[in-house]
Parts: C-alpha cells; sequence; structure tokens
C-alpha cells in the first residue's frame, strides 16, 4: 500500500527487486599457462611452471627448462633437473644437440654444479642409437660444442674406427677439436707418428710445436727437424727450437750462417723465420738481404727489419715514417725515440715537413713528440708563417700550448733558438691569438 502512494507522490514506477534487470557476471581471468608461471618472479608459480611443463615435450619447452637449470631458487633447479631427465631420452636426442650451446654455458654459472646434467647428456649422446646425429653435429659444431662431440664419439667408436676418426679430426675446423684429437693420438703409439707427421704440417703454431716437443720425445735423429724449427715463423716455435738445439748440442749461430749465405727468402713464413732467428742472436743481415727485407710487400717483414737493423740506421728509420702501413710507421717512431736529437735534427726535419700536408692528425702528434719541446713550437710557427690564413695552424699552437703541464726542460734546443720562439709565441698572445699568459707559463 506504502508503494501505491509514494508512486503517486513522486509519479514515478517503483521497481522491485525482482523486477531490476540482473547485472552480467565478471569475466573471470583465465589460469596462466606454463610459458608465464616459468618466467614468474615467484618461485612456487616458476616450479608450477616447470611441472606443467612436463606433460609434453617440445624444443620451446627444453628451453625453458634449461633456463631454470641456473634458477636462483635450490626448489626450482631441482624441479628443473626432473623436467630435464625427461629429455634424456635417444628420440629427443636432436633437440638436445640443437640445445648444446645453452646447456654448456651452463658449466660457466656459479650457482650450482651442473656437471651431473652434462655428465648424463654425454652418456646418452654415446648411445648407439644417438652416434650418427652426433656424428653429423660434430661436423658443424665449434668450441666447447665440439669438443664435447669429440670426447663423446671418441668414447663411442669401436677399436676399428678410432685411429680413422681421431686422425680426421687432426684437420677439423676448430682448433681446440684438432689439440684434443692430438692428445688422443698420442695415446695409441700406432696412431703418434702419423699425428705427428700431421701436426707438423698444421698452419697452427701452437699444434705444430706439440708436434714438434712429441717428435723430439719419440725419435732418435731430429738433428734435421730442429735445424727447420730454428727459422719457423713464430716466436713461440723458434723459441722451442732453440731450447730443443741447446738439449741436443746444435748450435744455432751456426744454422743462421747457413741460411744468411743462402738465397734470399720469397715468402712470408722464411722471411719471419730468418729475421726472427736474427734478432733474437743479435746479429745482423747482409746489406742484399736488408734491401730485399724494406722493398718487401708484407708489412710484418718491413717492420722486423727496422726492428733489427733500424737503431745503428737512423735514415731507414726516418724513411719508414713515410710507409702507408701503419706497423712500419710505429716501428719507426719507436726506433728514432732513443736517437740523439742532434744526429737526425736535420733529415728527421726535412721529412716531417714534407710529409706534414698529408698526415693524419694522430701521425703529426707522433712525429711532433719526437722533436724538443721548443723545437716543436718553432716548427708549428714556419708552418704558421706558411698558411697564415688557415685557422688549422693557429689551433696547433694553441692545442700544443695547453698539451704542456708545466714549465718546459729543453736541453736540446739552443738558448737562442728558444728565445727566438718564445718571442713569436709571446708576440701572438699580445695579438689575443693565443690565451693570456699561456706561453708565461711555460718559461
Amino acid at each position: 500500500m506504502w508503494k501505491n502512494w509514494l508512486q503517486r507522490l513522486s509519479g514515478k514506477k517503483m521497481t522491485t527487486v525482482d523486477d531490476a534487470p540482473m547485472s552480467e557476471p565478471a569475466t573471470l581471468s583465465p589460469a596462466p599457462d606454463w610459458q608465464q608461471l616459468v618466467c614468474s618472479k615467484d618461485g612456487y608459480s616458476r616450479e608450477a611452471g616447470l611441472r606443467a611443463i612436463m606433460s609434453d615435450h617440445s624444443s620451446e619447452r627444453l628451453a625453458a627448462i634449461i633456463e631454470r637449470l641456473n634458477d636462483w631458487v635450490p626448489e626450482v633447479r631441482e624441479t628443473a633437473r626432473s623436467a630435464f631427465d625427461n629429455y634424456l631420452m635417444p628420440q629427443h636426442a636432436s633437440t638436445l644437440i640443437a640445445h648444446l650451446p645453452a646447456i654448456l654455458a651452463l658449466e660457466k654459472c656459479g650457482r650450482a654444479d651442473h656437471h651431473a646434467t652434462i655428465k648424463k647428456l654425454e652418456l646418452l649422446l654415446a648411445m648407439p642409437e644417438c652416434v650418427p646425429q652426433s656424428a653429423v653435429a660434430f661436423r658443424v659444431s665449434r668450441g666447447s660444442c665440439a669438443r664435447l662431440l669429440f670426447k663423446v664419439l671418441a668414447q663411442s667408436k669401436p677399436e676399428s674406427d678410432l685411429e680413422t676418426f681421431v686422425l680426421s679430426s687432426l684437420r677439423h675446423p676448430d682448433f681446440s677439436v684438432r689439440r684434443s684429437a692430438f692428445d688422443k693420438a698420442m695415446e695409441f703409439p700406432k696412431m703418434a707418428e702419423q699425428a705427428i707427421t700431421l701436426g707438423l704440417s698444421s698452419n697452427s703454431s701452437i699444434l705444430r710445436t706439440q708436434a714438434f716437443l712429441q717428435a723430439i720425445r719419440l725419435k732418435k735423429d731430429c738433428t734435421h727437424l730442429i735445424k727447420d724449427f730454428l727459422t719457423a715463423p713464430t716466436s713461440a716455435t723458434r723459441s722451442t727450437a732453440l731450447w730443443a738445439a741447446q738439449q741436443h748440442g746444435i748450435d744455432p749461430l751456426q744454422v743462421l750462417r747457413v741460411q744468411l749465405t743462402g738465397e734470399i727468402p720469397t715468402t712470408r713464413a722464411r722471411w719471419l723465420g730468418v729475421l726472427g732467428l736474427v734478432q733474437i742472436l743479435g746479429q745482423r743481415i747482409p746489406q742484399e738481404w736488408l734491401e730485399s727485407a724494406l722493398a718487401h710487400n708484407t708489412r710484418a717483414v718491413r717492420s722486423l727489419v727496422l726492428k733489427i737493423e733500424g737503431a745503428d740506421r737512423p735514415a731507414l728509420l726516418i724513411c719508414a715514417v713515410a710507409d702507408r702501413s701503419r706497423n712500419v710507421f710505429l716501428a719507426g717512431v719507436q726506433g728514432l725515440r732513443p736517437q740523439p736529437w742532434h744526429l737526425i735534427a736535420m733529415a728527421f726535419t726535412q721529412q716531417l715537413e714534407a710529409l706534414w700536408s698529408r698526415l693524419p692528425p694522430s701521425r703529426r702528434q707522433a712525429l711532433l713528440e719526437l722533436m724538443p719541446k721548443w723545437t716543436q713550437a718553432g716548427f708549428l710557427l714556419q708552418q704558421l708563417q706558411r698558411s697564415p690564413d688557415d685557422p688549422a695552424s693557429l689551433e696547433q699552437i694553441r692545442t700544443w700550448a695547453d698539451a704542456q703541464p708545466f714549465s718546459i726542460s729543453d736541453r736540446d734546443t739552443s738558448k737562442d733558438e728558444r728565445d727566438r720562439i718564445i718571442e713569436q709565441l709571446t708576440r701572438l698572445e699580445t695579438k689575443h691569438a693565443l690565451p693570456a699568459r699561456c706561453i708565461t707559463r711555460l718559461i
């Protein structure tokens, strides 16, 4: 009754609870899948995600498991190990090999010891059903993956096939595999001689040195081998050969003399070998050899002969600073640093004047620093006089002045020359071409 009264009073129809429209129920959010759970910040959720992963097998799921093998929560790592063990079956070998880099990267992680996990993987890949897939992957693998697969295949090969496999591995593109194969071959006397022969002809100096040491250990007469290695192109190999020469009573100096009286080298390797032995023994090379080395098209040969002969022939070093090769240029600069200034002043200054306009800033600075301090300023003043309208000439003097932190101590520049240079610099300072008192503090 009171409802009817209120309707008449307000002129509106009152709705009852039964007449009111029903509001739509709130949409429930879907339960998170394993991909969301396994990446959660919550450890319990990550563990739950790993348990959900175990319901099926895929490359994507294995990648997530491998990542969780290094989780910061021990319980999550333990669940990840259980999930990983589900993949240790021959039918999943190809998937495991595809993820081998990520699995082996766990060895470098410090949260847990993954040795047991990797050992289980090795045992799986060595099974007869998995060996063909391991062999295919081995041929294209590099680094730690190649080393592990070599270990797996070497363990799984029957004795009749082991020699062929090890010797062929000495030609594998990855150096670490070749080194492992060489060590493996040394365990079997039948393979050792062939492995040494292959090692001595290897393009790796480390493997050649390793084969050289094994050859000396196994062979009775190794005089010829030692003499050859005394002129090897790498310093490490030559040092090993010098040690062996001392052990077997071979005179390296006599070997060098024979080399220097023979034909002039034609290859880069022989040049570096003979010049390297010359450098170690502190000897000199004939003039004909010197001219050929300086004209060689290999920068390593030109720079090495400068290091050997440049100390007593500064003219060669002064010519070398014009070389286009950075190594040869640096060899010239390093050889000129200890030279007394009065011996090289005229020739070096003439060379620098001839080169200055086409030198890059780094080479200009390196050559300028070979001069005494005040002579540097005098040279820059000469460049300013030749091109007074070039802003770069004045900027070079400003840069030079800013680079001198304290008063200059220069015993090589004569007093008259120094006074003349200071006078010119002071004049520039007076004209405000240089910052105020920048020259005064250097005197």
